[in-house]
């Protein structure tokens, strides 16, 4: 199910719509998802739930700076380090 405005798909659990994606970072991990924890989109395509196509960060900080990286990056700019480097050098 997507709701008008919100391009992420959803399923019903527990009488709640949960986001689809969110769903299957818990599957993947064995676990719920910590608190500020978000799931990244590997391709930048919100529908594309494939496993290798997602991503958990610790949080909303890490998941802008590693947006950031991937915009300079579509526009020809390469970053200096690794994205995995830059992103555990980030505070939680």
């Amino acid at each position: 199910m997507k709701s008008k405005g919100n391009p992420y798909p959803r399923a019903w659990r527990d009488g709640k719509a949960v986001r689809v994606h969110r769903l299957l970072a818990q599957e993947v991990l064995e676990r719920e998802l910590e608190v500020g924890e978000v799931v990244h989109h590997r391709d930048g395509d919100k529908a594309n739930n494939a496993k290798d196509n997602i991503r958990v960060l610790p949080s909303q900080r890490h998941h802008m700076v590693l947006e950031h990286l991937e915009r300079r990056r579509a526009r020809g700019i390469q970053a200096l380090f690794a994205d995995d480097e830059i992103l555990e050098r980030i505070e939680k």
